[in-house]
């Protein structure tokens, strides 16, 4: 039974780009005489490689992807193998994650809702909260802008007397 066969091109800046990606199938299982390199009269290459239609789009991830991304699939496929063998890695990262988590909470906040009966009387508040909010909100602007006054004020007043 004849198998169904197809070439993928691929064009590279330079022979040792070509070589990259040589090595790069080389190293997932593509026989090195299924793939050969051509040398152009610019210093470009091109890649040329002899596989069947199911393994079409595994080549041409391959061959497209650049050296970041080919490197973080890398990594993550063996982070991926690692916790599939290793469950108790994945069950202690949670509980490390969790851990961390938790301390970083404030230790002596205040609950602001001790019950689920206390809940439509703090929903109830929060227009009135609002209201006093905006209300003291001109006051506070004011502060704020005497404040600033002040520290340009003082900053001139420290220049004068170092002069």
């Amino acid at each position: 039974m004849a198998q169904n066969t197809t070439v993928v091109w691929a064009q590279f800046p330079s022979h040792a780009a070509a070589e990259t990606i040589k090595e790069r199938l080389m190293d997932h299982g593509f026989a090195r005489n299924s793939i050969e390199i051509y040398r152009n009269t610019d210093q470009s290459c091109d890649l040329a490689i002899h596989t069947s239609e199911e393994n079409l789009e595994h080549v041409e991830s391959l061959i497209h992807a650049s050296a970041p991304v080919y490197a973080f699939r890398q990594f993550r496929s063996g982070a991926v193998r690692t916790a599939a063998t290793h469950p108790l890695v994945i069950g202690g990262s949670i509980a490390l994650a969790g851990f961390i988590l938790y301390s970083l909470l404030p230790r002596n906040r205040r609950a602001t809702v001790h019950s689920l009966r206390e809940l439509p009387r703090t929903v109830r508040r929060v227009p009135e909260a609002v209201t006093e909010m905006t209300r003291r909100l001109p006051e506070a602007a004011a502060g704020l802008s005497d404040a600033a006054s002040n520290a340009i004020g003082d900053g001139g007043s420290n220049a004068k007397h170092r002069a």
